[in-house]
């Protein structure tokens, strides 16, 4: 009877999920600007994400994804730095495998991939730097979390959008949830 169940729960694990995930946006520059220019300042505010996952080998598995993620600035840049603007306003896609010691019930994860961005980003730190971004560009994603639950479909983790040609990382704490497409 156990491994009638434990037969069934993998033949579960071979359907495509899909995962939804919400949280605190956040962007801050890179330590650097093209200008080699140190520069302080976030932006906060939101985060949304779609994946599709294909959930064949736990340890490994490939997810493609869509999101968006809306910061304004925080205007910590520094006493009497203007203007202090760090801020993106993006939707963002792409492919991202992740590696997960599947435990059961918790299962630590690493995310790694490649993406692209399109939308608007600042980093605007009084007249020393001021880099303005609109269009599209690639992302590299990195990802560090915990999946947990019977089947880990409940998230907890930290989501990265490197984005090295513009300066500025982005991401969000985040939470989210895995649901079988049948």
């Amino acid at each position: 009877m156990a491994s009638a169940v434990a037969a069934s729960a993998r033949a579960d694990d071979a359907v495509p999920f899909l995962g939804v995930s919400v949280g605190l946006g956040y962007s801050f520059p890179a330590d650097t600007t093209s200008h080699g220019q140190v520069v302080n300042g976030s932006g906060d505010g939101g985060w949304f994400a779609v994946e599709y996952v294909d959930r064949r080998r736990e340890w490994l598995a490939p997810h493609v994804y869509s999101g968006v993620l809306n910061t304004s600035p925080s205007g910590d840049c520094g006493p009497m730095v203007l203007p202090c603007d760090v801020s993106a306003k993006i939707f963002f896609m792409g492919a991202k495998a992740r590696l997960m010691v599947p435990i059961p019930y918790v299962g630590p994860f690493l995310d790694l991939g490649l993406g692209a961005s399109v939308g608007t980003m600042r980093t605007r730190s009084g007249a020393l730097v001021d880099d303005q971004f609109r269009g599209a560009t690639f992302h590299i994603p990195f990802g560090l979390g915990l999946a947990v639950g019977p089947r880990h479909q409940f998230e907890i983790s930290l989501q990265y959008l490197f984005h090295p040609l513009q300066h500025q990382i982005d991401g969000a704490a985040a939470v989210g949830m895995s649901f079988a497409l049948l």
